[in-house]
């Protein structure tokens, strides 16, 4: 299925083509805390699929964002690592936290709670 466009000649437009997807945000802001392996990525975000995690993981490579690196022994294992420019995405996340934190509230009966959500990426 081919991703869809603003097809705007707009700063806010390209950026939300490139991470505007849903699921795209919260999977940078598991990374921001540093590499993760996918199945680690997974347990972090309920809700989202493995077949739209795979999805967003490699539009998020496409996009320069991401980078997938295989680890050495003993580890041997596959992880996923914000790239230098996804990194740049580090205040974009902070500035969403605190802009959506006033209306935060008290947790759902149905909302999942994750300690590192508070503590910050």
């Amino acid at each position: 299925m081919p991703r869809r466009s603003y097809d705007q000649y707009c700063a806010v437009a390209r950026a939300l083509d490139a991470v505007g997807e849903r699921w795209s945000l919260l999977i940078v802001r598991e990374l921001l805390a540093g590499p993760r392996r996918y199945t680690d990525l997974h347990a972090d975000l309920p809700g989202v699929s493995t077949d739209i995690l795979a999805t967003r993981l490699k539009q998020l490579e496409g996009e320069g964002l991401v980078a997938r690196r295989r680890l050495e022994r003993p580890a041997n294992a596959t992880v996923y690592e914000l790239t230098p420019r996804g990194a740049e995405l580090r205040p974009v996340v902070e500035a969403l936290a605190h802009w959506g934190g006033p209306d935060l509230g008290d947790p759902r009966p149905t909302d999942a709670v994750r300690e590192h959500w508070y503590t910050g990426a």
